[in-house]
């Protein structure tokens, strides 16, 4: 019965620790936020750095000249089908075969017994 009465009892100490909790909480999700801010900006800013610096040393620039050579429709590499081919084939196919039923909008599910769902092997068993 003492230990109820302890329990039951409410005193201000009990509200200022809760304050105090809620308080502590709340700046620690403030500070974690502020580290990792700062973090993702120094990430962002170090590549930034590095990507300017390739584009200085016109590494980035012979990347792309080279990359847009091999996408282009005009010219392909040898043994190669230009993507303007691929869709129109493609396309073509999806439109002359029709491969879809007409579906007659019935749902017909049927109940199977399994010994999943048998009523026997319920762990409860009324009595009648």
């Amino acid at each position: 019965m003492e230990l109820l009465s302890v329990i039951l009892r409410h005193d201000p100490w009990v509200y200022t620790k809760g304050w105090i909790v809620t308080v502590a909480g709340f700046l620690i999700v403030v500070i974690a936020l502020f580290i990792l801010s700062t973090i993702f900006r120094g990430v962002a800013a170090y590549f930034k750095k590095k990507d300017a610096e390739k584009v200085e040393n016109g590494k980035l620039k012979v990347e792309n000249e080279k990359l847009s050579t091999l996408h282009s429709p005009l010219s392909t590499p040898e043994g190669e089908i230009p993507n303007e081919v691929l869709t129109a084939i493609g396309m073509a196919l999806y439109l002359s075969t029709n491969l879809h039923d007409e579906e007659s909008n019935v749902i017909t599910i049927e109940r199977r017994n399994t010994s999943w769902n048998d009523k026997n092997y319920g762990v409860r068993h009324w009595k009648r």
